[in-house]
Order: C-alpha cells, then structure tokens, then sequence
C-alpha cells in the first residue's frame, strides 16, 4: 500500500455566503452562457470570457457569483456538471 492512501480527504472550509467562481470549457460559448444562467436561477452570475483554444474550438468561461450555502454550491456544480454541453467544470 502506497503513503498517498493514507492521506486523509478533508472537506475545505468555506464561510457561506461568499463568492464563488466557476470555470466552465465547452464547444459553444452561446450555450455555455445559456447553461450557466440555468444553473445559477434565480441569481444572475458575472459571466467572462477566460479563454478560447488555438483554433477556436474550446472556450472557457468563468462565472462569479454569490452562493449562500453548500448545498446551492455543490448543486450548480452539479448541474454544470451534467450538462452535455459542459467539458469540464472546475
């Protein structure tokens, strides 16, 4: 058994409310913004546009806002998360 199995995984500790940014990478910068909205309802996130790959095809855009408590947090995660126009949410 390795050391790193050993390590124990600890929650961060985060003070709600507070800001909170997400970094979300896809295809179509239109609908990124469109699932980001949905998944933010009823608080209006700043969206802004952080990347686009070489040739176009990527686009990563950060979304700030306020979230009040953990389970608002990891439930737009969520819904980024599954959303098949959604890459990667970080």
């Amino acid at each position: 058994m390795s050391d790193h199995q050993f390590i124990e995984q600890r929650k961060p500790d985060i003070s709600y409310p507070c800001e909170w940014e997400y970094k979300v990478i896809g295809t179509d910068e239109q609908k990124l913004r469109a699932v980001i909205l949905a998944a933010c309802t009823p608080v209006v996130p700043t969206i802004t546009l952080s990347n686009v790959s070489k040739k176009g095809t990527y686009f990563s855009l950060n979304a700030v806002l306020q979230v009040e408590d953990e389970e608002m947090r990891l439930r737009i995660f969520t819904y980024l998360k599954n959303s098949p126009d959604v890459k990667i949410v970080i």
